[in-house]
């Protein structure tokens, strides 16, 4: 296993491996790798692999990949990738906090190609993003 711990100021980029926890400041930049944990600061960017948190401040961008999960603040951009079974390839789920119900400072995740926020997941969503279902619900 591979961890780390990495922080870096304002306009910065911290970069950790898997396992690993990524925190930039202001305008900054942080990525870590697979279950990674990145917090970038207002107008950041946090990025991370599959099974991470992504979790940006205001104005920022939070990205993750599969079964990741995706938080931003006011103004932000929210991309979470996951697997289409009925397409059989890789997509991305996208919002943008104050449209289409996204909220800020909230965890989202991807079901079925759509943000959800992370507590208000049903047993139904938590099988759909284990793959045990497909979006048509069989």
């Amino acid at each position: 296993m591979k961890c780390g711990t990495v922080t870096a100021g304002d306009g910065c980029t911290a970069t950790a491996e898997d396992y690993g926890t990524a925190t930039a400041g202001f305008a900054g930049t942080a990525l870590a790798g697979y279950h990674g944990t990145a917090t970038a600061g207002d107008h950041g960017t946090a990025v991370t692999g599959a099974y991470g948190t992504a979790t940006a401040g205001d104005y920022g961008t939070a990205i993750v990949g599969d079964h990741g999960t995706a938080l931003a603040g006011r103004g932000g951009t929210i991309l979470v990738r996951y697997w289409d079974t009925l397409l059989g390839r890789h997509r991305v789920a996208v919002g943008e906090v104050g449209e289409g119900g996204i909220e800020a400072d909230a965890a989202y995740v991807a079901v079925g190609g759509k943000l959800t926020r992370k507590d208000k997941l049903t047993r139904k969503d938590k099988l759909t993003r284990k793959g045990k279902l497909t979006r048509k619900g069989k």
